[in-house]
């Protein structure tokens, strides 16, 4: 008969679970991060849809990592308002709250282009053997499949940063009114 992993111990099992759980949640950022990091434009291949697909996916994937940073500013300003290091005005809190709104509006419509050009790099993909001259087919999927990649990761650091922007609206708009102010909501 085996025994169980963790047996007569069921909160070692759940705390292992938390812990490993804790790990892998945290490292899909940092890892979307440094896959954005490594990856790198590749050369024209010469056939014009493929060089504007991985020219239009990767310019994604550097205007993602670029609002990315700009949302890791904003952030150090909400955690400073909260704890007390950085002081709080109600014209400052306001002005993070309308960073956040067109961060949040950017990224829709970057989560339409996500889309759009997961669509169109499937499609290329899929006719590249079909590439003519022949001599260029493997220079194609290669770029097709590379910028595919800078898609799908701009994608997870959108998904990363659109699970947190409403929380922090919230947040800074409960900071306002603790300040006295108040923030007019917008139709």
């Amino acid at each position: 008969m085996k025994k169980a992993l963790f047996s007569g111990k069921p909160g070692a099992a759940f705390l292992a679970l938390v812990l490993l759980f804790g790990l892998v949640a945290g490292a899909t950022g940092q890892d979307a991060r440094e896959e954005a990091k490594k990856l790198q434009r590749p050369k024209d291949c010469g056939i014009s849809d493929y060089d504007a697909f991985k020219n239009a996916s990767f310019n994604l994937l550097g205007e993602v990592k670029k609002s990315d940073i700009n949302y890791d500013k904003i952030k150090t300003d909400i955690a400073g308002y909260l704890e007390g290091d950085k002081q709080a005005t109600v014209d400052g809190v306001k002005s993070d709250i309308n960073r956040l709104k067109s961060l949040n509006k950017s990224m829709q419509v970057m989560d339409d282009r996500v889309k759009k050009l997961t669509q169109e790099g499937n499609d290329l993909l899929q006719n590249a053997k079909n590439v003519k001259p022949v001599t260029k087919v493997k220079a194609a999927t290669s770029n097709t499949k590379t910028s595919i990649k800078a898609v799908d990761v701009s994608k997870d650091l959108m998904k990363e940063m659109g699970g947190t922007i409403e929380e922090d609206i919230t947040k800074l708009k409960d900071k306002v009114t603790a300040l006295g102010g108040s923030v007019e909501e917008e139709e």
